[in-house]
């Protein structure tokens, strides 16, 4: 059995571990210079999630994803979210189109990153791969800024990894629920 100090020493270095255990997707690398638009396609099928990897902006901004056209569910506040948090998007299928926003203070003002469909025309959003931590999975890394104009072209103002994982088949659930039911009925004999 350990010590009170023993135990407040062994969490403490675990703590410290946690921290030194991500590393911080890469910072865009020339502030000023807007990244080229980039066109997302679903590599595969399964539910589109976000990790939430940081941001250096004033402004509230939530997270969503137009999926085919059609804008779906916000969340992931940039000051509201710590490094790793996750929130879906929706669900995908491969082949389908997709294009991240931010949705400015809860004012319906979204930026997009697709700059054909900013009402400044500007590009509002870098991406590169990202290969993963302890925290964030590897993904697709997604920075955005979020000023009219493009603000101060940092791109720092909210940023995110995304994935695609697969969705479990219905029969694999029904597997899952029963063995899970077997365990359940069991009953340890004294």
């Amino acid at each position: 059995m350990k010590s009170p100090a023993q135990r407040l020493a062994l969490a403490a270095a675990a703590l410290l571990f946690s921290l030194a255990a991500h590393a911080d997707p890469e910072v865009y690398p020339t502030p000023g210079t807007p990244a080229p638009a980039t066109s997302f396609v679903a590599a595969a099928s399964g539910q589109l999630k976000a990790f939430y990897t940081g941001q250096a902006g004033g402004l509230t901004n939530l997270l969503g994803a137009r999926i085919n056209g059609v804008d779906g569910a916000i969340g992931l506040s940039n000051h509201g979210s710590a490094y790793g948090d996750s929130f879906v998007l929706g669900t995908v299928a491969a082949g389908d189109s997709l294009v991240f926003f931010i949705d400015i203070d809860g004012s319906g003002v979204r930026f997009y990153s697709d700059p054909a469909l900013n009402s400044d025309g500007v590009n509002h959003a870098w991406a590169s791969t990202y290969a993963g931590d302890a925290l964030v999975p590897a993904g697709t890394h997604v920075a955005f800024e979020d000023l009219e104009g493009g603000g101060d072209l940092n791109y720092r103002d909210h940023s995110f990894v995304f994935q695609i994982s697969a969705v479990p088949e219905p029969a694999s659930w029904a597997l899952l629920l029963a063995g899970a039911a077997v365990l359940a009925r069991r009953r340890p004999r004294r």
